[in-house]
């Protein structure tokens, strides 16, 4: 059957984001499709119970599809041939079955909060590079495959056109120096919505290389910058040449909090904004509030006025730097940062918490965490979530001491399979 095309109706779209149809007695998983439209696909993978597949033709299109904006819709966004009100009744759908599969609980979102845009919402992007035609150009791998890649001559309609315009005018740079794809590893945005600033990382190969000065208006700072070419991830082992800031200032929720280049910020500033809402109509006036996983402190900061004292803690040393920063613009002297992995931090720490705030990474609590909590159980757990799979396993633990009284979700990803969800529990 690999590589064979074939043709079939598909009936549903299922937790991943792919459409689910069945052939010849096997499950057959494929994007770029919507439930009730027969497609010729080609399969890609193989096993006993299931295939994988990549969209060739639509024959019987739903009347729900509109076209893609771009040809790398499947790569980035997958859901962009979907008319969002369909977008967002399928979220809201797929969130609540995967709780159910989780935690064997019926659970109803009270609110789910669909995107105010859905383009030009991103606050990061990460470019890679594939030569065209002779000249360096953007790319994004295809899904499923790290050898093929998309071109992306204008950029990802995900960003604003702004980032995507300065991205071009320095790939316009690259292509004058020579430069291959040898030498270059990624390129990162990072971009403050409300603000207005922006900056660029270039990642290396090589130490050697000399860059001519990127200065460009509607960029506020840039930096070159070693990365291990044996290592997939673009991290920084080396500052080789920079300029201007290599953080960005946003404003959100009444704060302004700044983030370094290589911090994790979230990626749609206007629905943080009602999550953060969420988040504070269900806290309440308490001594202690502990803000596990913080980041730079944006949720802690966020209920600055609603407990005496914040305890925050965040493994990683660059963004526990920029929650003590932010704190102190924000005036909020009772925040206190703790730079740990979270399972290792003190229980001691932890005890006496009225509120606990999670907002951990997809692969959700570590069972030291979850162990350390149902041991202590805070009064009120506040859990906002990019991953309900790890959330419902979570929650099904919590469920033995405490009750669910509040759940929402956001479509922080509109075009995608991804969202955000909180969930909120009383002991």
């Amino acid at each position: 059957m690999l590589n064979d095309i074939i043709e079939l109706e598909f009936k549903k779209i299922v937790g991943e984001g792919k459409a689910l149809g069945r052939y010849d007695g096997k499950v057959v998983f494929c994007y770029g499709i919507l439930p009730g439209e027969t497609a010729r696909v080609k399969i890609t993978f193989e096993k006993r119970n299931f295939m994988e597949a990549e969209l060739v033709e639509i024959i019987t299109p739903s009347p729900k599809r509109v076209p893609a904006k771009e040809e790398h819709y499947i790569s980035c966004s997958p859901w962009q041939i979907m008319e969002y009100p369909c977008q967002a009744e399928t979220k809201k759908g797929l969130i609540e079955d995967l709780l159910y599969q989780t935690t064997k609980e019926t659970i109803r979102l009270d609110k789910f909060y669909e995107a105010k845009e859905i383009f030009g919402y991103r606050t990061k992007i990460e470019y890679s590079f594939t030569e065209h035609e002779g000249r360096l150009a953007f790319a994004f791998h295809k899904r499923g495959s790290f050898r093929e890649k998309y071109i992306l001559s204008n950029g990802c309609a995900l960003m604003s056109e702004k980032t995507n315009a300065l991205a071009l005018e320095i790939l316009e740079i690259l292509n004058k120096t020579g430069l291959s794809t040898a030498d270059l590893k990624t390129l990162i945005f990072r971009e403050a919505k409300r603000t207005g600033e922006r900056i660029a990382v270039l990642f290396l190969k090589r130490r050697d290389i000399t860059l001519p000065e990127i200065k460009l208006p509607g960029l506020n700072g840039f930096m070159a910058v070693y990365s291990n070419p044996l290592s997939p991830m673009s991290s920084a082992d080396e500052i080789l040449c920079a300029w201007g800031n290599d953080f960005v200032t946003e404003k959100v929720a009444g704060m302004e909090l700044s983030y370094g280049f290589d911090c994790f910020f979230q990626n749609n500033v206007d629905l943080f904004e009602e999550a953060l809402k969420e988040i504070r109509q269900a806290a309440f006036k308490c001594g202690k509030l502990i803000d596990l996983y913080s980041g730079v402190g944006a949720i802690g900061l966020s209920l600055r006025d609603m407990a005496d004292k914040i305890y925050a803690v965040e493994s990683v040393p660059g963004a526990a730097k920029y929650a003590a920063l932010n704190a102190t613009a924000n005036k909020a002297s009772h925040f206190e940062i703790l730079c740990s992995m979270s399972e290792k931090a003190d229980a001691a720490f932890l005890e006496g918490a009225d509120i606990l705030v999670l907002d951990p990474p997809r692969a959700g609590l570590h069972n030291k965490v979850v162990k350390k909590i149902m041991e202590l159980l805070p009064k009120r757990i506040i859990y906002l979530s990019c991953n309900p799979i790890t959330q419902g396993r979570d929650a099904a633990f919590f469920l033995e001491k405490y009750k669910l009284i509040r759940a929402a979700g956001f479509d922080f990803y509109p075009n995608t399979p991804h969202a955000e969800t909180l969930m909120v529990f009383d002991k």
